[in-house]
């Protein structure tokens, strides 16, 4: 065992026509020692590579295609701690007007 807890969250889009281009945007927070990493490829892909930085994610690998999936892992190196409880997904400020999940897409 790596001694490290990870969890996942994933969200599959479909669309009825090819991918021209994307942008995607997710915001989240962290505590204690925990790590939010991003992939995001299409479904026809098994390659998963995970980003710390959602803006890492090479988007292009969309284009062309109809459908796609958003992978969260939620990661904690503190033993028997579930990563879910330390990881926030679509967290923003109370007084924040900010998106905290988007996605873009030209056809």
């Amino acid at each position: 065992s790596s001694g490290i807890n990870a969890e996942y969250g994933e969200w599959r889009v479909k669309c009825a026509r090819p991918i021209v281009s994307a942008s995607l945007s997710m915001l989240h927070t962290t505590f204690n020692m925990s790590v939010v990493e991003w992939c995001c490829l299409p479904t026809s892909t098994s390659d998963l590579t995970y980003h710390e930085e959602f803006s890492d994610i090479d988007l292009t690998l969309l284009q062309g295609c109809t459908e796609f999936r958003l992978i969260a892992r939620m990661k904690s190196v503190l033993p028997a701690d579930n990563a879910w409880q330390h990881t926030q997904l679509f967290r923003t400020k109370l007084d924040g007007n900010e998106s905290p999940f988007e996605i873009c897409l030209d056809f």
